[in-house]
């Protein structure tokens, strides 16, 4: 979901946008952003060879997603990337024991499951938080098997 492009009246109305192009712009910076220029820019994107997303089958999925868009491909996989960055940078700035919650929904591209939650859970892991718990909490209204979760970890100690 593009939230610059779902809010972008609002952010006109409030002076933080002045032109469509701002708001591409926008959106490319966000997690995942593929809004306005920020979609020919994902076509001229490539992933970071030194940031991995540590989630096992990650490759494959990415992979089999390809199989029927490259695009789309892409913008999972910067996606993903995105989330690492950002939960990167949250160990720069949260205190040892600060829990982190995360509201993410489960997607399919095509034929193919994108376990959101599990992903976040790992990238969480592989920064230091411990105590991460995945916890269903509501059917989304689209396809039968996608849901939204909550993913909540602790950061550098564990609850004692």
């Amino acid at each position: 979901m593009s939230y610059i492009r779902e809010l972008r009246p609002y952010m006109y109305w409030l002076g933080y946008l002045n032109d469509g192009r701002q708001a591409g712009e926008l959106d490319w910076q966000a997690i995942g952003g593929t809004w306005g220029c920020a979609t020919s820019n994902l076509t001229r994107w490539h992933p970071n060879p030194d940031i991995s997303v540590p989630f096992d089958g990650f490759g494959a999925m990415i992979g089999r997603i390809e199989l029927r868009s490259r695009t789309l491909s892409l913008y999972v996989h910067k996606y993903f990337e995105d989330c690492v960055l950002h939960i990167r940078s949250l160990t720069k700035v949260l205190a040892k024991g600060a829990i982190a919650h995360y509201i993410v929904g489960n997607s399919k591209f095509y034929d193919v499951m994108v376990h959101t939650e599990l992903v976040y859970a790992a990238i969480m892991r592989s920064q230091g938080f411990t105590d991460v718990v995945v916890e269903n909490i509501r059917k989304r209204s689209s396809k039968k098997e996608l849901f939204e979760f909550v993913v909540s970890g602790r950061f550098g100690a564990s609850k004692d």
